[in-house]
């Protein structure tokens, strides 16, 4: 029965007696946000990436992890884009579509305010993760898509006019 490093620490009254006796212990780890906590935008597209480069393939029924490995999310569009955002709850209960749309998790914004990290949603039916602008005329976007079983995810440029339909949003949580 060993003592874990929280013990160790309390009972060497912040480490002092620690030094003294010779023990050398690695960095603490670093705590995992909870979802729903606040994130930068920097960090959605970091997310994103992660889930990219594993190549997550699209599935309604099935889970992957962020990339800390803690929680999971749903591998449709709607668990990538909550996964990016770190959205709650997790796993196959993470925000659909039409949730997504609602005021508990975004707020609708201008399409020409759009930054990285926000998303462009139909509800009820597919959402995009908007990742930046392709040209100065805000005409043309780049976007990750997790995007159905035959196409898995996806990042590529196209005109905005693809999405005409779907609504400009911006998570709740997210932080410049």
């Amino acid at each position: 029965m060993g003592i874990n490093r929280r013990e160790l620490l309390a009972s060497a009254g912040a480490g002092g007696l620690l030094g003294a006796a010779g023990l050398v212990l690695g960095p603490l780890p670093r705590a995992v946000a909870a979802p729903n906590d606040p994130i930068h935008r920097s960090a959605v597209i970091d997310r994103a990436w992660n889930w990219y480069n594993r190549n997550i393939q699209y599935s309604q029924t099935g889970t992957a992890t962020g990339p800390d490995g803690t929680y999971s999310w749903r591998r449709d569009c709607s668990g990538f884009v909550s996964m990016a955002l770190k959205l709650g709850p997790t796993g196959l209960n993470c925000p659909n579509t039409t949730a997504l749309a609602t005021r508990t998790y975004s707020f609708p914004l201008l399409r020409s305010s759009l930054a990285a990290g926000d998303f462009l949603v139909d509800p009820g039916v597919h959402v995009v993760l908007f990742h930046k602008w392709a040209n100065a005329e805000h005409t043309r976007i780049v976007i990750f898509e997790e995007a159905n079983p035959s196409e898995d995810m996806n990042h590529y440029e196209c005109a905005l006019s693809k999405y005409d339909s779907y609504e400009a949003r911006r998570a709740n949580n997210i932080r410049d």
